[in-house]
């Protein structure tokens, strides 16, 4: 059974609305054109200086999502045996009501984490995560997620390192170095500046074992065997400290290893490998000729302006944070760091206020100072965390965590939305099996989806284009713009899913934190410290600059990392056990890891996008 769906659409005069598309995390800007409560059309906005007034074909389908007759229209309870596909239509009253008995319940019994919020990326990770955080944190428990798939690793290392996510400089750099990232396919408003910047002369390079879109235009492609990335990067690094190529001035005042002692010594093989970290032995890993990866590291080293855009790519695999650590380091030691060309940090959302989600409430005494940042480091550890590095200053639990809770029978109640995890974590058989040993699970879904399958209860969400809310999250370009998104049409008995945590906030009693039913309440506290307000974004079709994007702010304000340094030696890492600097890893699946499975299977799987779809 794939979905309830209901029929019938209201008809009326065609109207335009201004939002902010949804079909992934670039936010980009939208008109929408709908037909009485129908959407007919989804275009781009002329003249925005993110996307020129392009839309991808993600966003362009997006019609066909949220009239999609397969959707789930109104809530359902489980009437038979799980997963037998037996269901009973009841209304969202009675569902919140059960939703709430079981979690008070669970918490009565067996404590606040035994109830777990899990989510995925579909709600989105700005406004409607800081709600989905106010409500577990109500409870007394964290919200759980897959924070070693994607995206969060990277963060994780960049944020120990530097203390944030630099943004390569398109407009002004001279050489761009995409890795492991098709910019074609991940973040497509991007590509107007890729090529404006390849048309003002400045040099493209691709490092992907799979040639696709942008590499078919590059100046210089580089293919190396999948998860070797890091070899080649430890290379690169030997080059530029062999050949004296880095920034003396800047690894001396800005890094805690001037003179790069400690770093050369672990090049040379003062290393976990005790070995040299050479491009003639990173060409016997990776297979990209040593010549070549010695003349990528001079080029990078001595071209002023030049930034190195990272991507999914480097992730999924045993050795992402070291590869995420040397990447930083090559940033780093090159002075390619806040500056005009270079790799930026800017501000990635407006200023929100500390106390919304209500952290202190799961964490006695951790008190945020000041504006909540993307990154706090070190960040505090959940007493049921395993895993101590855990990502930005409002919590969540990693997905390991949350699967060995399920196993142990810890988890009582498990409330997923948009994340259908029977389809997005591997082995689903161990999935299904941890899935059982919950005693209530809920699911929030536009879907009867394969996770739902396997719920007591589902609650049908809307879609991007039925919900209202603010966007800072966004990829890549990061303008410190912040738009808003405007609910289009009404699909069934939908909810958004700030609205279904509103409601069952009130149904678990927590009636002074959840005091009304309307957005605008909501979207006012939380961007408080901002001044910026619900009112003012529904005035302003084009967004509101939230904050201006400076360069060389370390001159004045250093580092958001541990001495106000770059932690070229992390600090950090050092402090929990693993390796402060990075060394060689061998991917777990690589022949030289397996030698007898490759001599079955000389090839390497992963997967990598093949289209935007």
């Amino acid at each position: 059974m794939r979905g309830l769906a209901s029929k019938g659409e209201q008809s009326g005069a065609k109207r335009v609305v201004r939002s902010v598309c949804g079909g992934c995390h670039n936010c980009c800007p939208i008109n929408v054109e709908v037909e009485g409560n129908r959407v007919v059309r989804v275009s781009g906005v002329p003249g925005d200086p993110r996307t020129g007034g392009a839309i991808c074909s993600k966003g362009q389908a997006s019609p066909q999502i949220a009239h999609d007759p397969r959707r789930l229209m109104y809530p359902v309870r489980r009437v038979g045996e799980r997963g037998e596909g037996k269901w009973k239509r009841v209304s969202w009253d009675d569902a919140l009501a059960e939703l709430a008995g079981k979690i008070k319940e669970a918490v009565a019994e067996d404590g606040p984490w035994s109830v777990s919020f899990i989510r995925g990326q579909a709600p989105g990770w700005g406004f409607t995560y800081d709600m989905t955080q106010r409500l577990a944190h109500c409870v007394g428990t964290e919200v759980g997620m897959g924070a070693s798939e994607c995206f969060v690793p990277r963060a994780i290392m960049e944020g120990m390192t530097y203390g944030g996510m630099p943004s390569s400089d398109y407009d002004n750099a001279d050489l761009l170095i995409f890795w492991g990232k098709q910019p074609a396919f991940s973040v497509a408003p991007s590509l107007r500046k890729i090529y404006d910047a390849r048309d003002r002369g400045a040099k493209i390079v691709c490092i992907d074992p799979l040639h696709f879109h942008l590499a078919a235009t590059a100046d210089q492609v580089l293919q190396p065997e999948p998860g070797t990335d890091l070899a080649i990067m430890l290379a690169m690094l030997y080059v530029i400290v062999e050949r004296g190529l880095w920034d003396a001035a800047f690894v001396d005042s800005y890094t805690n290893d001037p003179g790069l002692k400690r770093l050369s010594a672990h090049l040379r093989g003062d290393n976990e490998n005790s070995v040299a970290y050479t491009p003639q032995w990173a060409e016997q890993i990776s297979g990209v000729p040593a010549a070549q990866i010695e003349a990528l590291a001079v080029e990078y080293a001595t071209t002023p302006r030049a930034g190195i855009v990272s991507g999914h790519g480097l992730e999924g695999r045993v050795n992402v944070a070291q590869t995420t650590r040397a990447l930083c380091i090559l940033r780093a030691i090159t002075g390619h760091l806040d500056r005009a060309g270079c790799d930026v940090f800017s501000p990635k959302s407006p200023d929100r206020n500390p106390d919304f989600t209500l952290i202190s409430r799961v964490v006695p005494g951790f008190e945020p100072k000041g504006p909540v940042k993307m990154f706090h480091v070190p960040p505090y550890c959940p007493e049921e965390c395993k895993w101590p590095l855990l990502f930005g200053g409002q919590g969540l639990m990693p997905t390991p965590d949350v699967y060995r809770m399920m196993h142990e029978g810890k988890t009582k109640v498990a409330v997923f939305q948009g994340a259908n995890i029977m389809v997005t974590q591997p082995q689903p058989a161990v999935t299904r099996a941890a899935m059982a040993k919950v005693g209530f699970i809920a699911v929030i879904d536009p879907y009867l989806c394969e996770t739902a399958e396997l719920a007591d209860l589902v609650l049908p969400a809307a879609t991007y284009l039925e919900r209202t809310e603010p966007e800072w999250f966004k990829s890549d370009v990061w303008l410190p713009i912040l738009t808003y998104r405007q609910k289009c049409v009404t699909v069934g008995e939908a909810l958004p899913d700030t609205q279904i945590m509103i409601r069952l906030g009130r149904a678990l009693g927590f009636t002074e934190e959840f005091p009304t039913e309307d957005i605008r309440y909501y979207i006012d506290l939380d961007l408080q410290p901002s001044g910026i307000t619900a009112a003012q974004l529904e005035e302003s079709p084009n967004g509101v600059v939230f904050a201006q994007v400076e360069l060389e702010k370390f001159r004045a304000a250093g580092f958001r990392s541990p001495g106000g340094k770059v932690n070229i030696w992390s600090e950090v890492l050092e402090a929990h056990g693993f390796a402060p600097l990075p060394s060689w890893t061998e991917p777990s699946e690589s022949p030289r890891a397996q030698p007898q499975l490759a001599e079955r299977y000389p090839s390497v799987l992963f997967t990598g996008r093949s289209g935007p779809m």
